[in-house]
């Protein structure tokens, strides 16, 4: 449950995380900002996931 419950954090702050991309990035059309945004998001996330999976493989 707890995994679920932190899932669903990560993707709300994706979300909110590409809505800000969305307004930083005013040079561009909303849609391909927010495009970017969670492009950014989602590299973060997966460099991040690998980190803990390979720091966790390493103890033991």
């Amino acid at each position: 449950m707890k995994y679920f419950l932190a899932g669903l954090a990560v993707a709300a702050g994706g979300m909110l995380f590409s809505d800000i991309a969305g307004a930083f990035f005013n040079g561009m059309d909303y849609g391909s900002a927010v495009d970017l945004g969670i492009g950014m998001y989602l590299c973060v996330v997966v460099v991040t996931c690998t980190g803990i999976i390979v720091s966790h493989l390493d103890k033991k």
